[in-house]
């Protein structure tokens, strides 16, 4: 077999690894993934594949094993400890052999991209130093940002003041890097002043996008104060209703029966007179006697009535 179709079996087997790493860490198989992840990047080296796969091709397959590795490493182990080691979480059965720290997972990282810091694709980066501020290890997170920030190659800082293809994608991953660096890592760290030079120094960055980054800074050294706002209309208070007791209810009740005046009923005085009831006009008529003696006028157009008691 050929070196080419070795290095080929070898790309296929780890593109093999990557998907089934990926698969048991979806379903939560963590020790599964685990494994698989790990075998991946022992075996993954930009040197061992560039040279019949090509430089890019190669640079692409490491940094997806690379930060599948990451992912799984940060789904298995806990809070790092006082002095920066790892620890399997109690829930994770059938794992061995994790990194000690973070900082020896970033010295596999560096080594895989060929022992240089500044090589490593800020993709890889990035959720090296989140798994670093995950864990509570802020220290090695800035000690892994200052390490790529100052290997960064030539050909690197003269492609971020390019006007070339690749320059803008290049300068929005330069860019992440920093705003992790300035206003995440270096905050932990109470360390403001720090982001403060670090920003002024930079000559990179634009004056627009170091304007946004001073005003988040300021933000974060002087935070604004949240205070309730008093109303300044005055409700008005409702008066309680007043429960009265049965007892009350009674009282008040025969009070107000004894206040009114006592009335009369079926005397003669109560009955109104049939001269009042007949009006003046309709007094004309025909007199005539009943049967009992009483004399009554019969109006044209009322009918009275008349009884003797």
């Amino acid at each position: 077999m050929s070196t080419t179709s070795k290095e080929k079996s070898l790309a296929s087997h780890l593109k093999t690894l990557h998907q089934k790493a990926s698969r048991a860490l979806i379903l939560g198989q963590n020790s599964a993934a685990w494994e698989h992840s790990r075998t991946a990047v022992e075996h993954c080296t930009i040197e061992r594949l560039a040279a019949e796969y090509g430089e890019q091709q190669a640079r692409q397959l490491c940094c997806r094993l690379w930060i599948l590795y990451i992912c799984v490493v940060s789904s298995v182990t806990e809070v790092a400890e006082t002095d920066g080691t790892l620890r399997i979480k109690q829930s994770v059965d059938g794992v061995r052999g994790v990194p000690e720290s973070v900082r020896s997972v970033w010295t596999n990282v560096v080594s895989a991209f060929g022992g240089c810091a500044g090589d490593v694709d800020s993709e890889v980066l990035v959720p090296t130093v989140l798994l670093s501020l995950k864990l509570r290890d802020a220290r090695t997170a800035r000690d892994i940002v200052e390490s790529w920030l100052a290997t960064l190659s030539d050909e690197y800082m003269s492609l971020l003041g390019s006007q070339s293809v690749g320059a803008q994608q290049t300068m929005a991953s330069y860019v992440r890097v920093c705003e992790l660096y300035m206003l995440h890592v270096l905050p932990q760290l109470g360390d403001l002043n720090s982001a403060y030079e670090f920003l002024r120094a930079s000559t990179v960055v634009s004056d627009s996008v170091k304007k946004e980054f001073t005003k988040r800074l300021d933000a974060l050294r002087n935070p604004p104060v949240l205070t309730r706002k008093r109303k300044t209309t005055k409700s008005r208070a409702r008066k309680p209703k007043l429960v009265q007791s049965p007892v009350q209810m009674v009282a008040k009740t025969e009070a107000a029966v004894e206040t009114q005046p006592e009335k009369q009923v079926g005397t003669r005085n109560d009955l109104p007179s049939l001269a009042s009831l007949v009006p003046h006009s309709a007094k004309i008529g025909v007199r005539r006697q009943t049967k009992t003696g009483a004399v009554v006028r019969r109006p044209r157009s009322t009918l009275s009535v008349a009884w003797r008691v």
